[in-house]
């Protein structure tokens, strides 16, 4: 299992980094005041007491500190900076659903998939290299929601 950078440390870095418009630290009760998260658990989360927030928890945290939730996905501190700096390229919504859609079906069918997706991408690069600069025809949607 792939072992995320440690809440506590996200969290300092983020009081650190992420500074009041007059250039100081939040306080923890400022946080507290802005996101209803108790100074308790900010507390005891920077101290690595709870590593495991909720996902609100979590959201809040977030919107105060101006990061994208993939904030708490690092993994390094180096990955935490990139975000902090913009230099991270964020995940692709259509990019993830696709993983998450193949991600049930049999390998083979994976292949099938990749293959597809490598055609498409061949057709679109020979038709920006012949100067079509039209997009290839869309499918019509599938949603079986």
């Amino acid at each position: 299992m792939d072992e995320f950078f440690p809440l506590a440390q996200q969290l300092t870095l983020l009081f650190d980094v992420r500074r009041h418009p007059t250039g100081r630290s939040y306080t923890m009760q400022e946080v507290c005041d802005v996101t209803g998260i108790s100074v308790a658990a900010i507390s005891q989360m920077r101290n690595g007491k709870i590593i495991n927030p909720q996902l609100n928890t979590l959201r809040s945290l977030c919107r105060f500190f101006k990061v994208p939730l993939r904030y708490f996905e690092t993994k390094t501190l180096d990955e935490c900076y990139a975000i902090f700096n913009g230099d991270d390229q964020p995940p692709v919504l259509e990019n993830n659903e696709i993983a998450f859609r193949a991600s049930t079906l049999s390998e083979a069918a994976q292949r099938d998939i990749l293959n597809m997706i490598k055609w498409v991408q061949a057709a679109e690069r020979q038709r920006k290299q012949d100067g079509d600069d039209r997009p290839l025809p869309h499918l019509e949607p599938y949603d079986d929601e």
